[in-house]
């Protein structure tokens, strides 16, 4: 053979064996990084529990999910601290209701790593499948609940508050003090005070209904003192107007305490419309002081939680919802898989559907059980406004007390007087209450009204202690039917708490 063809035939071999040797490396290489990203899961962050529990149900088993707040905190007041924020900086991707439920999300929600699932990500669901559920005409007279709730559901601009009467105030809480100095302080919220000024009384007593008729007084009179950012305020038979510099985020007043004892402080707005970043009254040492006594009485931590500016984010007590933040979830999760992992993806997939499936079961089984509940008895009386979404889905009217009560420390005999005779002529069977013990406004509107408060309160803000999300609603479910003179099925329930145990586990 010349020594051109053994030349020419070595060349063709050894670009033979390249073409191979490439092509087995590559399958080794495409192999791996498919098995690389079947196997490795990604790190997600829920910020409420709900949707905590609810991103674990349709999350790969691989995919670590972390829950931001622990089921004791109000997501309400939620003031993300450093560790907090850490977590939501590392994650993959971070999923929450949005600001509406959490405000604390309202700097969080424009990032790209976050996925809004609340009200404000669904299209809340007509419950055309019902079968009229939603047509409440037969109850006569609550259309006119409507205008009720808009002034519950639209604080935004605070149209309200300029118009107090002559020496109304809106809140009053009871402080026991030491000599010394202390901090009370208005922040803007949303880029705004909700009004320029304010009228505070300081009064030192240990009784606020005692108190009030001299509060009012000094309230109404124009003979009050004004002050301004950094300002001293002491207890006082004078009212002070408290100015709020515009140019500053927040507004400070020194109060002065000259001997311990117990100090009332009158407002002519709640004092929690000026928090967004802390606490409105510190000591010294920076640390929260809190009323041992307020009026109106919302009972520990339930003071200012369901403003919510217009839009109510309690969805999820409508299953279908709950459907429809699943299918948020579901898109998104499978935006961090390969297209070419057709396993995980169709995995995803069958998670959603069995979550979907039980959640369905729900609202089938929740209708079954209303349906024990005679008509005339279908009405929700709560303090706040926050079981909407469930009464239009199976056919109740739901009432807050709110309503009547009004915001403001107007628990007065007239607004006691107006909330009994709709309780008298709604012919309510009970009033549900959100927190065990029930504060003390709603054991005395049960007295004075004789109608019996639920033996269990219901859970308006995510869910229970022990459970999921299956549970809250069949516990809230059972509690109204069996307060409202139905009967409800609670094992049948329970079953669908273990399916829905076996997704999320």
């Amino acid at each position: 053979m010349s020594i051109f063809k053994r030349l020419l035939s070595n060349k063709t071999g050894s670009s033979k064996s390249i073409i191979k040797t490439s092509v087995i490396a590559g399958t080794i290489i495409f192999s791996g990084f498919g098995q690389d990203v079947m196997a490795k899961g990604k790190s997600y962050v829920a910020v409420e529990p709900l949707v905590c529990d609810l991103v674990k149900s349709i999350a790969l088993p691989s995919d670590e999910v972390t829950c931001l707040v622990d089921r004791k905190q109000d997501v309400h007041d939620l003031k993300i601290n450093p560790r907090q924020a850490q977590l939501l900086n590392s994650a993959d991707k971070v999923f929450t209701l949005g600001k509406e439920m959490t405000p604390s999300m309202r700097n969080w929600e424009n990032k790209k790593d976050t996925v809004v699932v609340g009200v404000s990500a669904i299209d809340v669901d007509d419950h055309s499948d019902h079968g009229g559920q939603d047509d409440h005409s037969d109850h006569g007279g609550h259309d006119d609940h409507a205008e009720h709730s808009a002034k519950v559901d639209d604080h935004s601009d605070h149209g309200g508050h300029d118009d107090h009467a002559e020496g109304a105030f809106e809140w009053a809480g009871k402080f026991q003090l030491s000599k010394g100095s202390y901090k009370w302080s208005f922040e803007k919220v949303d880029g705004e005070y909700a009004d320029p000024a304010m009228k505070m009384v300081i009064l030192k007593s240990n009784d606020i209904e005692g108190s009030e008729d001299l509060a009012k007084e000094l309230l109404g009179s124009k003979d009050s003192i004004s002050r301004k950012n950094n300002g001293t305020l002491i207890a006082s038979n004078k009212a002070f107007v408290l100015n709020f510099d515009q140019r500053k985020e927040s507004t400070v007043f020194n109060v002065d305490i000259k001997e311990d004892g117990e100090y009332i402080f009158f407002t002519e707005h709640m004092p929690f419309e000026f928090e967004a970043t802390q606490h409105f009254f510190k000591d010294v040492l920076n640390s929260d002081v809190e009323p041992i006594a307020q009026v109106p009485d919302e009972g520990e931590g339930h003071h200012h939680h369901h403003d919510h500016g217009g839009l109510d984010p309690h969805v999820w007590h409508d299953p279908h919802n709950i459907i429809k933040m699943g299918d948020v979830i579901s898109k998104s999760l499978k935006k961090d898989i390969s297209v070419f992992n057709r396993g995980d993806r169709k995995l995803i997939n069958e998670r959603f559907e069995k979550a979907d499936s039980i959640l369905e079961g729900l609202d089938r089984w929740i209708v079954e059980q209303v349906s024990s509940i005679p008509e005339e008895n279908r009405v929700i009386v709560s303090k706040h406004k926050a079981m909407e979404y469930y009464g239009d889905a199976f056919g109740f009217e739901t009432i807050s007390l709110l309503d009547f009560l009004g915001d403001s420390s107007s628990l007065r005999p007239d607004n006691i007087s107006s909330t009994l005779k709709m309780l008298d002529e709604e012919k309510v069977q009970a009033i549900f209450p959100e927190q065990i013990p029930a504060s003390k406004l709603l054991r005395n509107l049960s007295r004075q009204s004789s109608v019996p408060l639920a033996s269990n309160q219901i859970f308006v803000d995510g869910l229970m202690m022990d459970g999921n999300t299956v549970s809250v609603a069949v516990h809230n479910t059972c509690t109204i039917v069996d307060s409202l003179g139905g009967s409800c099925d609670k094992e049948s329930g329970s079953n669908l708490e273990s399916e829905w145990y076996k997704l999320s586990d």
